[in-house]
């Protein structure tokens, strides 16, 4: 009995029928196996711009502990990607670069991550990069022809209701004012202490030389 092939449109999947050994009693053509077809975006991207980037892994962790650029995430639901890529403990390093300061111990954070192609560990943003100065000024940069739509960079962290997340370079500033006023007030206390000696030697060495001055000079009756 020769293979037969049934396709839906309407709703996006692929059937496939595959040979049968046996008719069916009323001539119906049996389905084995149901493929879905991959959901396609919702923006079609045009010929001839980049493809879309997509996260490895998207979860949903609370920061355990980080240090000046890597941040462990634990309690993770992960939301879309590869699983495979947290460990079997249920946590997960996450490099952030610099943005690792500005992210709270304690918080829960919506992370897309992206596997770094060189270094083979996962890595995340608070921030989008800089544009490059100029853009389309510049003559050659980026001449194309096609429109190509504007898509959001998955790889990014944002709180748990999508909003970005609020950090200012202020904020750690503010966070270690006892130090920021330590690193302040010491040395400007020590050089005091440094002019007030100075002046105090300056002074006592002034009286020393005019006592020896008065002790050399013959007394006059």
């Amino acid at each position: 009995m020769t293979a037969s092939c049934v396709f839906a449109f309407g709703t996006g999947s692929v059937v496939v029928a595959q040979e049968n050994d046996a008719e069916p009693d009323d001539g119906a053509v049996v389905v084995e196996d149901v493929e879905t077809a991959m959901t396609l975006p919702l923006v079609e991207v045009p010929v001839g711009c980049e493809p879309w980037q997509l996260a490895d892994v998207v979860f949903v962790g609370t920061v355990a502990a980080r240090d000046a650029k890597t941040v462990r995430f634990t309690d993770i639901t992960v939301r879309a990607g590869n699983e495979a890529l947290i460990s079997a403990g249920g946590t997960v390093d996450i490099r952030f670069g610099y943005d690792a300061q500005y992210v709270a111990e304690g918080e829960t954070y919506l992370v897309g991550a992206d596997q770094h192609p060189d270094l083979g560990i996962l890595v995340s943003k608070l921030t989008q990069p800089p544009v490059d100065f100029a853009g389309d000024e510049i003559v050659g940069v980026s001449e194309n022809d096609v429109e190509c739509p504007e898509a959001e960079d998955p790889i990014i962290t944002l709180n748990t209701d999508g909003s970005p997340v609020n950090f200012s370079i202020i904020d750690p500033m503010l966070a270690k004012r006892s130090s920021i006023a330590g690193a302040l007030l010491v040395p400007f206390t020590v050089a005091m202490v440094v002019i007030f000696l100075l002046a105090m030697l300056r002074l006592s060495s002034q009286s020393l030389v005019s006592s020896l001055r008065d002790l050399r000079r013959p007394r006059r009756r």
